[in-house]
């Protein structure tokens, strides 16, 4: 029932619009899903520039459309509770002022504002999917983690998150005068070791990072760094990454 739920929420909780918009006619034929996907991910945007992402879902009648297991429970409604991590100066509100959606309806949602701040910023949405067991209501409440919205020049794209999963961002600034940051994705929570060298391999820092599954950030104070070309790398044991980093006072 927990993986069903899951499902389910992964899309109702795009229900991010109180915004004039209208559920497109395309998809009102679907049994169930939300538009775009998490492989399609959200549109990027960039400082200073309007961001708009219009999103599009169908919340299913039968949970058996996802799960067939689950064929003849009845879903009655999915509320969005919160969602958090959003860009600096991007908002959302749902369609209706319950942000509640009910068994087979369709809505839209539409993620806006004028965003202040580059990076990637992945997206947690708190949700409560309510269905019927044996003529009683049943609720579940769970996070949901699977979207990113980038603004500005970040090296994180779209990305499906997997227990392999590990890419390391392009610092920024770069190059960088007194501290850049850098962030690196990680399909699970593990342990990430992080290791600043200089061209001749010389190590300038190194330390563990807990990392935890989807984005996370790592701070490198430059101030005292010569000017000059950095590597920094990350490893979680078996997988390395590596990119380079320009320190320019």
């Amino acid at each position: 029932m927990k993986k069903l739920l899951l499902l389910l929420f992964a899309f109702t909780a795009y229900n991010l619009s109180f915004s004039q918009c209208t559920p497109d006619p395309l998809y009102a034929d679907s049994s169930w899903g939300i538009w775009p996907d998490e492989q399609t991910n959200f549109m990027s945007g960039d400082i200073g520039v309007a961001y708009q992402q219009i999103v599009n879902f169908k919340v299913p009648l039968d949970a058996g459309d996802i799960d067939s297991a689950f064929a003849g429970v009845p879903v009655d409604s999915v509320v969005l509770n919160n969602v958090s991590n959003l860009p600096p100066g991007i908002s959302y509100a749902c369609n209706v002022p319950s942000c509640t959606w009910y068994g087979d309806s369709a809505g839209c949602a539409n993620i806006d504002g004028m965003p202040t701040t580059n990076g990637s910023f992945q997206i947690t949405l708190d949700i409560t999917g309510w269905v019927t067991i044996f003529f009683n209501p049943f609720p579940q409440t769970f996070t949901y983690d699977g979207y990113v919205i980038n603004i500005g020049p970040v090296g994180i794209d779209s990305y499906h998150l997997t227990t392999n999963t590990l890419k390391l961002d392009n610092a920024i600034p770069n190059p960088a005068n007194n501290e850049c940051k850098v962030q690196f994705v990680s399909g699970k929570n593990v342990l990430v070791n992080y290791k600043l060298t200089n061209l001749l391999g010389e190590i300038i820092e190194s330390y563990p990072i807990n990392g935890v599954r989807g984005v996370n950030d790592v701070y490198i104070n430059t101030s005292l760094l010569q000017n000059g070309v950095y590597m920094y790398s990350i490893s979680d044991g078996s997988q390395e990454l590596t990119k380079r980093l320009i320190v320019n006072h």
